[in-house]
């Protein structure tokens, strides 16, 4: 069953074959039949014992696909997500933000939105956001479930908007957000 707040997440992005009288409720069943399928063998058992829900796991694995491009960064983000949570931090992660203000990546973030009151402010608001903020694909899925076992708690996004510099000091994150440019 869904949550009452709809398919976000739930959707499994993969290629689907239609013609032009295939209907959407169609494509969204499979989507979400593919979501199931893909989701029946993961192994939740490493969030569970951080205490975390299915759905939890969705919603970080929905973050996990909006900041990493990487695909050797996943669990890396991953990581810093649950360190974050068993820390009792703020995740800041910009990609819930820009969700919640509908903020492509390509344009950049203003003070006053990043101290928006959204529910999906990571950086104001502590915890996980209410719902999952793409539809993630299957890596993601792993990365959520079988994060890296590492004690980053920061991460910047280097010169070369793909890759991403990860640090367990606060002073050596702020060092590489000035080197930079940040």
């Amino acid at each position: 069953d869904l949550p009452p707040e709809g398919a976000e997440g739930y959707l499994f992005p993969d290629t689907y074959d239609f013609d032009r009288k295939s209907k959407s409720a169609q494509l969204v069943g499979e989507q979400l039949a593919e979501f199931t399928s893909k989701w029946s063998s993961l192994d939740l058992s490493y969030a569970r014992s951080k205490n975390l829900t299915a759905y939890d796991v969705l919603i970080i694995a929905s973050m996990v696909e909006g900041e990493a491009q990487v695909p050797k960064e996943r669990p890396l983000v991953a990581a810093v997500i649950y360190n974050r949570l068993h820390e009792g931090m703020a995740l800041g992660i910009d990609a819930t933000l820009r969700y919640g203000l509908h903020i492509p990546p390509t344009e950049s973030l203003t003070q006053s939105e990043l101290h928006n009151p959204t529910p999906y402010n990571t950086r104001l608001h502590t915890g996980l956001p209410p719902t999952p903020i793409n539809n993630p694909g299957l890596a993601s899925l792993e990365a959520a479930v079988h994060p890296a076992h590492v004690d980053y708690l920061y991460f910047v996004r280097k010169p070369d908007h793909r890759h991403h510099y990860f640090t367990a000091s606060y002073q050596d994150f702020v060092d590489h957000e000035h080197l930079y440019g940040y």
